[in-house]
């Protein structure tokens, strides 16, 4: 199959597969008479597994490596080898969970803050006059200022 054959049946541009072709992620392909690249299936396989890694975040070259296994019939060395990796993905994942949580709850924090008009004890407001001035004379920013 073609690239454009082999991209459309892996969900992936074209692009992609002259891309991982490039960097040796997937071996060259044979050339046809005519110079067009040829692929199999064991290539469609490493194409696929390929693109179902990166989708959840894994580094190309561990992603390439993973492929590479399962392209050649290991794929239970393959998921083994997974196992511990989803692990440490499903780390990052719940860390950044946490984190946008987090900073989720300071902007809700913050707003509730400045619709009240309450002083704000996270702001460093050094020029207080200038923003009180600003205040009134732009009534959209409503930024409560401590007296």
């Amino acid at each position: 199959m073609r690239v454009s054959e082999l991209a459309q049946r892996a969900g992936v541009a074209a692009s992609a597969i002259r891309f991982y072709e490039s960097v040796g992620v997937l071996p060259p392909a044979p050339r046809q008479p005519n110079g067009y690249r040829e692929y199999g299936e064991q290539d469609l396989c490493r194409v696929r597994v390929l693109a179902s890694l990166r989708a959840l975040g894994l580094e190309l070259e561990e992603s390439a490596h993973l492929a590479d296994l399962c392209s050649k019939g290991d794929c239970d060395e393959m998921e083994e080898q997974l196992v511990p990796t989803i692990a440490r993905r499903r780390a990052e994942l719940a860390a950044a969970r946490a984190e946008i949580e987090h900073v989720d709850e300071e902007l809700a924090r913050l707003e509730r803050a400045i619709r009240s008009d309450e002083p704000q004890k996270t702001l460093c407001l050094e020029r207080q006059e200038e923003l009180r001035e600003r205040r009134f004379a732009d009534a959209r920013v409503r930024l409560p200022v401590r007296p």
